[in-house]
């Protein structure tokens, strides 16, 4: 009855209006669709003005409906759903949708170049050119730690224990106090000092580096410049730009083996699983390497070479499954 009495009464009132020969005002057309200013004559005025004008009205029709989209239920407020057919939204929900690849934050601290990134848990550690070891949760600095001397060119993580390689040619052994997360203390370094007392008495142990220059074999005479450890965490393998790959026990922190395996400086190796490893150099190629034991140490027999390429391999990484490997190359490539 409501809904009979209002639709009279605006027929009424357009009844009225028209026999009154009243000048209909000019009314500016403002939907956003129209970029123009457009004035109504008064047969559009009185179509406007009665209930001709509704939804369901000829003078109303849009083509590009479709059927059933104009009806009372349709256009009720309570029925415009995402899912409905007749629902027209500005924009899709794929557009509303964030990128799944995209920038959540980052981390800013003026101290020099980032060398060297590892996770734990919900932890990141970066290492940088000014011998600090900073440590990040939810984007925001949790603690640090400083090396006495080299900047950082790797970090690596194994249980309470954090390795980190350095420009000097040295390893750090850092631990995680179990009172207070937040404080690492120094363990060690990477040959031990008694170890290279030990080796030091025998001239056999010394080595060649460098024209007229001879260190112990147990040393990197060069930066570290990659840090990777076996798959069953038993063995440590620094990588350097003395041209040579160092295999370390982590239980004793004794070097075992000292593989001279390119021609140029090491600047990656990475563990696979069944004892494979592969190591990438300045030199442009890609070594394959396997691991044997040998009484109490171990045998390193290289396999055979992957890639040979006049610019310098940079970075590898090896798939979980060890079929895959990937290569990055100062030129710029990526090669799978």
């Amino acid at each position: 009855m409501f809904g009979d009495k209002n639709k009279n009464k605006s027929k009424s009132k357009s009844k009225n209006n028209n026999d009154g020969n009243i000048p209909r005002p000019e009314f500016m057309q403002s939907e956003p669709r129209f970029s123009t200013t457009e004035a109504y004559t008064d047969d559009d005025y009185a179509m406007r003005s009665s209930s001709a004008a509704s939804p369901m009205s000829p003078y109303n029709y849009d083509p590009g409906r479709l059927s059933g989209e104009g009806s009372p239920m349709m256009m009720s407020p309570w029925n415009q759903t995402t899912n409905s057919p007749f629902s027209k939204p500005q924009w899709s929900q794929h557009e509303e949708a964030p990128s799944q690849n995209s920038l959540i934050g980052s981390l800013v601290r003026e101290e020099g170049h980032i060398y060297s990134l590892a996770a734990s848990g919900d932890l990141l550690y970066t290492g940088s050119d000014s011998k600090n070891i900073r440590v990040w949760k939810n984007l925001q600095e949790y603690c640090g730690f400083k090396s006495n001397s080299g900047l950082v060119k790797a970090i690596i993580i194994s249980g309470q224990k954090i390795f980190t390689g350095h420009q000097d040619g040295k390893i750090r052994v850092w631990k995680v106090s179990l009172k207070n997360p937040s404080i690492h203390k120094r363990a060690g370094t990477l040959p031990t000092l008694k170890d290279i007392f030990k080796s030091s008495i025998k001239p056999s142990n010394y080595v060649e580096v460098r024209k007229h220059r001879t260190a112990l074999w147990i040393k990197h005479s060069d930066a570290v410049s990659c840090l990777s450890l076996s798959s069953d965490k038993t063995y440590l393998y620094s990588a350097s730009w003395d041209r040579t790959i160092k295999v370390w026990r982590i239980s004793d922190s004794k070097c075992l083996e000292s593989i001279t395996c390119h021609e140029d400086a090491v600047n990656s190796v990475v563990c696979a699983n069944d004892g494979i490893v592969f190591s990438g150099s300045a030199d442009g190629t890609v070594q394959v390497w396997r691991r044997e034991a040998r009484g109490k140490g171990t045998k390193h027999v290289q396999v055979k070479q992957l890639l040979k390429q006049e610019c310098a391999v940079t970075a590898l990484a090896v798939d979980p499954t060890g079929t895959m490997v990937y290569c990055g190359a100062s030129d710029g490539e990526f090669g799978i």
